[in-house]
């Protein structure tokens, strides 16, 4: 069982990926939000780290389609969506279905590519993504286990950070 709250993030993360507003999610849908990302942060589109967040991005709607049991061609509503977040928590495999883009998005963050994301550099790509600074907080803390205020970026592509 899914609570409330949790629902509500999911709900709120389909409509921001939802980047063409009809409804549905897919492969493009994905493609297009790693772009808007890129393009807040000033990352040109062929660089290396635009190339791992539109993979990491695919990666995540080909996984999520997976657990929807969709063709990954197909789309996805915001129920599909919802229930194959939940199911991927109840498995525990959200950090795989997710955990390329995340990494390639703390990468994304790095400006200045010395391999350290301070919370400043994160909240920034997090606003451009459309989340509040309250989230991007609860998302920082979450990924800094160490508590020492910045993330270290993987030297691997599409590594989950530490």
């Amino acid at each position: 069982m899914i609570t409330d709250a949790l629902r509500a993030e999911y709900e709120h993360r389909f409509s921001m990926y939802d980047t063409d507003g009809d409804g549905y999610l897919t492969a493009q849908d994905f493609t297009d939000r790693a772009r808007v990302l890129t393009d807040a942060v000033g990352e040109p589109a062929d660089s290396a780290k635009a190339r791992a967040l539109g993979a990491g991005m695919r990666h995540t709607f080909e996984q999520l389609a997976a657990l929807a049991q969709i063709d990954a061609t197909g789309r996805l509503n915001r129920e599909q969506f919802v229930e194959a977040f939940t199911r991927a928590s109840e498995l525990g495999s959200l950090g795989r279905v997710v955990g390329p883009s995340i990494a390639a998005t703390v990468a994304l963050a790095d400006a200045d590519g010395d391999g350290v994301v301070s919370r400043e550099d994160f909240a920034a790509v997090h606003r451009a993504a459309g989340y509040s600074a309250a989230q991007a907080e609860e998302a920082f803390a979450a990924l800094d286990r160490d508590g020492d205020g910045r993330l270290l970026v993987e030297a691997r592509p599409g590594a989950v950070p530490e």
